[in-house]
């Protein structure tokens, strides 16, 4: 089935003289609202191939006239609202959940507290494997992070670990030693899927998304995060977020202990003034957003590629959802009040799910 509806759409998109715009939101050739979608999101046209031979000519105008262009997906229908399967695939519903009710200017975390922090480790050409960006576990088998976290030019990218907190100690605990944390878990890294048109322009789609050698086997202090799934949180703004990571602090060096930090948002407009003002010329997109520079509390070297977040109401209860990755930032590391950039991941939603592979 799925070849066959490779072929007809792709069909469809030769034949097709008139592509919808490139807006989410479109009409369908039944004449109603609709979504520019992956082609395999859309109920009714998948109903077509599953349950219907031959196609019929009727059928295959109504394919040809519903196809749209979606951004980073190479098959997109305008798919009726009422037709659309949420975006679920193999993301987990159990997500962002924390058994736990150094960024610069940061707090330190509790030991359960954020525990889909990934830490990516590389291997330098003489051996010595070393710390470097961050990360988020998103399933048993992906962590997200930035584009160019892995594209390294010095060093290559040789695991991922998970479930760190303090990196001096083999055991983390919370106060008094009353409740410990299981052993970090090193995973090899299989594959690493950098977004197509990332620095194009330079410092846009920074995205990208690691696959694991072995799935992961979640524990109270590996879980995964929540992602931007529905519509709504991929629309919403919070005038605050959290961030974290194990990045430079105000000392110019790199925390032990993974650290936190609230960020107020900064309009893309003023941001690009403050970056200016600071001979840092970016011209930013709607895929991306801005946070920091107040009460120098920045985002540092070794944040690239974390999640910034907040909690809000998914599945029916609060979860921590990711909404940003740490992108691009000053060389000031909190030392003087400039924001930082970071990827919006409600934009990159269907380029994630199309990407992830089951175990």
């Amino acid at each position: 089935m799925a070849s066959s509806l490779l072929i007809i759409v792709s069909l469809a998109l030769y034949a097709s003289s008139e592509i919808n715009a490139q807006s989410p939101t479109c009409t369908t050739p039944s004449n109603t609202p609709g979504q520019c979608i992956p082609v395999d999101r859309c109920r009714n046209i998948i109903k077509i191939f599953t349950l219907q031979r031959p196609i019929s000519a009727p059928q295959l105008q109504y394919i040809r006239q519903s196809v749209c262009h979606l951004p980073d997906v190479k098959y997109a229908v305008c798919c009726q609202l009422n037709e659309i399967d949420p975006v679920k695939s193999l993301l987990p519903t159990d997500c962002g959940v924390t058994t736990d009710e150094r960024i610069s200017n940061g707090e330190a975390t509790g030991v359960f507290e954020f525990p889909w922090m990934a830490l990516l480790r590389y291997r330098e050409f003489h051996g010595d494997v070393v710390d470097g960006c961050g990360g988020s576990l998103i399933n048993e088998r992906y962590v997200l992070t930035a584009a160019h976290c892995l594209k390294v030019k010095s060093k290559t990218l040789d695991h991922v670990r998970l479930g760190e907190h303090n990196k001096k100690t083999d055991v983390d605990c919370q106060a008094r030693d009353e409740d410990c944390a299981g052993p970090v878990l090193d995973v090899k890294v299989e594959q690493s899927i950098i977004h197509p048109q990332y620095n194009m322009p330079k410092f846009s789609n920074d995205i990208g998304l690691i696959r694991l050698r072995h799935a992961v086997k979640f524990q109270d202090h590996i879980k995964p995060i929540c992602l931007p799934v529905t519509a709504d949180f991929q629309k919403m703004i919070f005038p605050r977020y959290i961030l974290t990571g194990w990045g430079k602090t105000e000392n110019d060096q790199l925390s032990d202990v993974l650290q936190k930090a609230t960020l107020p948002r900064i309009d893309n407009e003023q941001c690009m003034q403050i970056f200016k003002r600071n001979q840092l010329y970016i011209t930013l997109t709607d895929k991306q957003m801005c946070a920091g520079g107040k009460g120098f509390v920045d985002s540092c070297r070794g944040d690239s590629g974390g999640p910034l977040g907040m909690v809000g109401k998914l599945n029916k209860a609060p979860r921590f959802i990711q909404f940003g990755v740490v992108s691009v930032g000053s060389n000031t590391c909190g030392t003087q009040n400039v924001p930082s950039i970071y990827t919006r991941v409600g934009q990159y939603m269907d380029w994630i799910v199309e990407n992830l592979q089951p175990s």
